[in-house]
């Protein structure tokens, strides 16, 4: 079934710059689509946009077929959940309360339960009673995406949450996310610059043109889950995935940019 349906979308702001030009995107329920892009590509107006943080100039997009594009930046969808690259927890809440700040529609006893879970699924069971300050910016990261995923949401906007890890802790932040995406199975939408990331978790893979944003070309990563990076199938995908990058470039003008063997775009 599809869940998130983009069509058409747009996105000039007020001083003439054209952020985004026709994209059309569609994500089943389910599925993880990543936005794979570098700099001047659109990919966080996109996200903007897809949770009603802001209005675009054309297009619509819609959740299970019905419109949202006409909703004021007044917060994000209920359906919609967002994780951003900083983990934006509120200081004077302990982390226990930052992540049930998250599911404060849901009956209280349930919420409660939640966060217990959660807590324990993320590997910070008995971190509840402490504050944001006291943990490491892996952990805070954990703590925003357990707040992101106490509400069950149908669909998760993720905006390069692990690009400022070290990738020790960035690896073990992808397995927790897969590990909740098993269970409960939201729509997940990441926007990236990092390949390995993209292919690692994603099922489609759309790569962006830049200066108006622009979908270039949109793979699909046919790799049985848990993924092993180690062989000669996920390598092979990395490397169609870095092709299309190159081809991406060569449409701009800037053809020669990747030898092979590792993008200089990423």
């Amino acid at each position: 079934m599809t869940r998130l349906a983009i069509n058409g979308l747009g996105k000039t702001y007020a001083d003439g710059t054209e952020a985004l030009r026709d994209i059309h995107i569609v994500a089943q329920s389910g599925e993880i689509v990543a936005i794979l892009g570098g700099s001047g590509r659109g990919k966080t107006t996109l996200l903007r946009l897809t949770a009603g943080l802001d209005r675009p100039s054309a297009g619509v997009i819609s959740i299970d077929g019905r419109a949202i594009d006409g909703q004021a930046a007044s917060g994000t969808h209920p359906a919609i959940s967002a994780v951003f690259q900083e983990p934006r927890l509120l200081p004077w809440l302990t982390v226990g309360r930052n992540i049930a700040f998250g599911g404060r529609r849901i009956a209280r006893p349930e919420r409660q339960r939640r966060v217990a879970d959660l807590l324990a699924r993320i590997g910070l069971a008995g971190y509840g009673a402490r504050w944001p300050k006291d943990l490491s910016g892996g952990q805070q990261q954990r703590v925003a995406v357990a707040r992101a995923l106490i509400g069950h949401p149908e669909i998760l906007l993720l905006d390069e949450p692990f690009s400022a890890l070290d990738a020790f802790t960035r690896g073990s932040l992808h397995e927790m996310l897969l590990s909740l995406w098993q269970e409960l199975r939201p729509t997940i939408l990441i926007v990236t610059h990092d390949v390995e990331e993209a292919v690692f978790l994603a099922d489609r893979i759309v790569v962006m043109r830049p200066r108006p944003g622009r979908v270039y070309e949109t793979m699909t990563i046919r790799l049985p889950r848990p993924r092993n990076k180690l062989t000669s199938e996920y390598d092979v995908a990395r490397r169609d995935v870095l092709r299309a990058i190159d081809r991406s470039l060569a449409s701009e003008g800037a053809s020669g940019l990747w030898s092979g063997a590792v993008s200089p775009w990423v």
